[in-house]
């Protein structure tokens, strides 16, 4: 995979990933949003340490999920229909863990890349048509995803990483690197800059930034080139809805 160059210019992410450090990547990136969801949901008041271990979770799965997503164009569809069953198997979990800090109306992180795949999907199968159409489905998922899941950055950013990731050419992957970077900025507690400059930057913004970037380092200095995968297939939906569903169990007892 060939990212923009702004991208590579940023160090924010890397060219290319070996099998193996793609499951470490999936590793960190589940351990990130443990520690992200036990702090939002069992410590008060919230751990700033912790907050800004979980900024890198979702950025990591991003990623992951735009290098793999143009795998087979013409299993698109399918991919879609596979996220989509996950995030809805997973969103009774999702309400009932975070049934004191989010809407009931919020949807759960698999919507965003549910929702970006159909785009996806849609574009291949009916060109400029099916672009308009899965736009619009998007513009529809930004008022559920904003309160729980990342809302507009968290597309912008799945779509900029997956059109970076695609046969496209250098100019559409300049732009897309852009997009991808302005995404990361926005995506947490950007209208809290203001108020709490400092907080925000410290917490928020710098480790959306910079704790991915270091991950992925730290996976691709300590992973072999030629290692294999070693994670079994599709286990991050098996993990995200399972601790979701351990966690709400928990909540009912302790709450």
């Amino acid at each position: 995979m060939t990212l923009s160059t702004p991208l590579r210019h940023l160090n924010l992410f890397p060219a290319q990933l070996s099998p193996a450090a793609l499951d470490w990547v999936k590793v960190l990136a589940l351990l990130a949003m443990l520690v992200d969801h036990i702090n939002t949901l069992f410590i008060n008041p919230l751990s700033p340490l912790m907050y800004a271990l979980g900024r890198m979770a979702f950025p990591l799965f991003t990623l992951i999920w735009a290098m793999n997503v143009h795998g087979s164009p013409g299993r698109l569809q399918h991919r879609a229909n596979r996220l989509w069953m996950w995030a809805m198997v997973t969103q009774p979990a999702f309400m009932l863990a975070f049934r004191h800090q989010l809407p009931v109306y919020a949807l759960n992180i698999l919507f965003v890349f549910a929702g970006v795949t159909q785009l996806l999907a849609l574009h291949h199968r009916y060109g400029r048509k099916g672009l308009l159409t899965g736009l619009l489905l998007l513009a529809v998922m930004v008022i559920p995803l904003t309160p729980g899941s990342f809302g507009m950055p968290g597309l912008m950013l799945a779509c900029s990483l997956a059109v970076a990731s695609a046969p496209v050419s250098p100019g559409w992957r300049r732009s897309a690197g852009f997009l991808a970077v302005i995404s990361l900025v926005c995506l947490n507690g950007i209208s809290h800059l203001i108020a709490l400059p400092v907080e925000t930057l410290l917490f928020a913004t710098l480790p959306t930034l910079f704790l991915p970037v270091l991950a992925i380092r730290v996976v691709q200095q300590y992973t072999e080139d030629d290692g294999r995968r070693f994670m079994p297939r599709h286990f991050f939906y098996i993990a995200y809805s399972g601790h979701l569903t351990a966690f709400a169990v928990v909540l009912v007892f302790i709450r």
